[in-house]
């Protein structure tokens, strides 16, 4: 019975979902307005947390598409999850420049996070926790001064994994603009004045949110208001 059931899923949801080889073939043959909606898809059936590969994919057909805000978007989403592809650093610089307008500068905490995925900081923090109480274990067993220094070293590799996985965790909410030209307003409502021009492409850290508007971190350290829809939140 059980196994009835799960073929009848399979083929009422199976035709639904895109396949991996047709989406490799559309990006082998350049047709990058064809491959979006079907790795859209994928992201959307990952509850919009796929993993590096799809959203540098997205990032290269929108760069190719001329869209740099959503370029700049699933280029930065890869960069989170697997900061060592050589192909997203080139692409990501050759956008950003771009770019006339400079960005908020990184704190040291969100530069260390480029140093490891974080799904690897996790599984490093785990075995290097767990090798360090066994290497306690042994010492107590045996007190030799290697089992000491060893588990000593475990456990300073497990507080830095822990610490750069929590840095990557608690970073402050990115987004990046869409629109060709957006407007930075001094506050939030068109009643304010407008304070400076902002162009796609461009990376900003989210403040607060107030209705249809967002106070964002922009242009190095400026602090000004935006329209929630010119911007894409890095997922």
């Amino acid at each position: 019975m059980r196994r009835l059931v799960l073929l009848l899923w399979l083929l009422l949801w199976a035709p639904c979902w895109p396949e991996p080889a047709k989406v490799d073939q559309l990006l082998e043959q350049k047709r990058w307005s064809e491959a979006v909606p079907l790795l859209e898809d994928q992201d959307r059936a990952h509850n919009h947390d796929a993993g590096a590969r799809l959203y540098y994919n997205l990032g290269l057909c929108y760069q190719h598409l001329n869209d740099l805000g959503r370029a700049r978007t699933y280029y930065q989403a890869s960069l989170r999850r697997n900061p060592w592809n050589s192909s997203l650093q080139s692409n990501l610089a050759l956008l950003k420049a771009g770019l006339s307008e400079p960005e908020p500068e990184e704190s040291w905490t969100q530069t260390a996070t480029h140093c490891a995925p974080p799904a690897l900081l996790a599984g490093g923090m785990f075995v290097f926790s767990w090798a360090a109480c066994g290497l306690a274990w042994m010492y107590r067993l045996r007190p030799r001064e290697r089992w000491l220094w060893s588990g000593l070293g475990c456990l300073a590799l497990a507080v830095l994994a822990a610490t750069l996985w929590l840095a990557a965790r608690w970073q402050p909410e990115q987004a990046v603009v869409l629109p060709e030209t957006a407007f930075l307003m001094n506050g939030p409502g068109g009643e304010f004045t407008q304070s400076l021009n902002i162009h796609a492409g461009n990376l900003v850290e989210v403040v607060r949110e107030q209705g249809d508007w967002a106070e964002v971190e922009a242009l190095g350290k400026l602090r000004a208001w935006i329209r929630r829809d010119e911007l894409m939140l890095v997922p």
